[in-house]
């Protein structure tokens, strides 16, 4: 049989296909279910105060059976080996991905993942029935070892131990999170989205923010030369700007510091509104593909000026950070290169154009000195190889 150089593309893209969908359709159906994502939020400042807490290292148990002497022995769900979050969450599971350590639920356990929700690709929640749910999350030691298999007094080192209930369609975000630094206790933030019943235009990009970090985290952070990071920490209210790039590092006319959002420090589980910026703001690219591209979001204290001239190794106190994304972003404090291309704009094979661009919503996160978008793809058709 003689293969063709186009029919062995075909074969491909159809392998490639048929493995991806494997992700959503080897798995048992959630009858009426709502959609997680989970994170673990329990980064900490080491000190002396806090050397003896549980490392962040955490087993999560959905409605977990326990045994006469409070160990769990097995859950609906129990997805272990759960790491401190990563920088960016994409907005599909990592399929081909066989790293044991997990940065989310549902990361690359096999469980059921959301279908595409009007017009929103949510292959990076996982389905999990809806109604009421017993969620337990336990510290362990940071090894392979499975989570059954650990002595039942290790099973036993619960942080968070809680009700919730997920209604029936709803898309839901997790955290795990230190609630106060005076008190060390633990939590679950538990947040409703609106993303898929909001009219969002799909020409403009959309990003909101939330501080979720713990009570007193800006009061009491130790800064100067002590830290190898400057401007990690900052304040409790903070004024959000961005700026776009093209080609070259070049600022995009009429997208240099723009003012965008207040931010202010809470674990209220209120949805934030969305600020935007144009899928395509510079008027020499295509409206197909916006080129090589960068977004820098920069935060200041309410009263600073957006130009002033603060470096990325000069701590500034709280003052001011910045997170740079894309090829084309200047290097901030927090960098993150998100699409390979374009930043916090999706740029992929669709159709018959190689690459297309897609704008996104995304949320970041500032969480007790750490920056984290988590970024949702819209639908997109797929490629069309000739």
């Amino acid at each position: 049989m003689k293969i063709t150089y186009h029919f062995l593309l075909r074969w491909m893209a159809g392998a490639v296909l048929l493995l991806t969908a494997c992700r959503k359709t080897d798995f048992p159906e959630v009858s009426s279910p709502a959609y997680l994502r989970v994170f673990n939020c329990l980064t900490y400042n080491i000190t002396i105060a806090n050397k003896d807490a549980p490392q962040p290292f955490l087993t999560m148990l959905v409605d977990p059976q326990l045994d006469a002497s409070g160990a769990p022995i097995g859950a609906a769900i129990t997805f272990d080996f759960m790491d401190v979050r990563g920088e960016l969450a994409r907005p599909y599971p990592d399929a081909g991905n066989t790293a044991l350590f997990q940065k989310d639920f549902p990361g690359t356990a096999k469980i059921p993942v959301g279908p595409i929700v009007n017009g929103y690709d949510l292959s990076g929640y996982g389905m999990i029935s809806s109604g009421t749910h017993r969620f337990m999350f336990v510290t362990r030691p940071r090894s392979t070892q499975a989570f059954y298999s650990l002595s039942a007094d290790i099973r036993k080192h619960i942080l968070v131990d809680t009700t919730v209930r997920l209604d029936q369609g709803e898309v839901y975000t997790m955290n795990v999170l230190e609630q106060s630094i005076y008190t060390r206790k633990t939590g679950v933030y538990l947040r409703q989205e609106q993303f898929t019943k909001l009219p969002l235009s799909d020409s403009l990009v959309y990003v909101n923010f939330y501080n979720l970090s713990s009570e007193g985290f800006s009061d009491t952070y130790n800064y100067g030369a002590l830290n190898s990071w400057f401007n990690r920490a900052i304040r409790d209210t903070m004024n959000v700007y961005y700026s776009l790039f093209a080609t070259n590092r070049r600022s995009i006319n009429g997208y240099r510091n723009v003012f965008t959002s207040k931010l202010i420090r809470s674990q209220d589980p209120v949805v934030h509104p969305y600020s935007s910026f144009p899928l395509f703001p510079d008027t020499t690219a295509s409206h197909i593909y916006a080129g090589t591209t960068g977004q820098v979001l920069t935060f200041l204290l309410p009263g600073v000026p957006p130009e002033t001239p603060f470096g990325n190794n000069q701590e500034s106190y709280g003052l001011f950070t910045s997170l740079a994304i894309g090829p084309e972003a200047p290097i901030g404090v927090f960098n993150t290169m998100a699409d390979i291309n374009s930043g916090l704009v999706i740029s992929i094979r669709s159709g018959k154009y190689n690459p297309r661009s897609f704008a996104t919503v995304n949320t970041v996160e500032y969480v007790n000195g750490n920056l984290y978008i988590t970024t949702l793809q819209r639908r997109y058709d797929p490629p069309i190889y000739n």
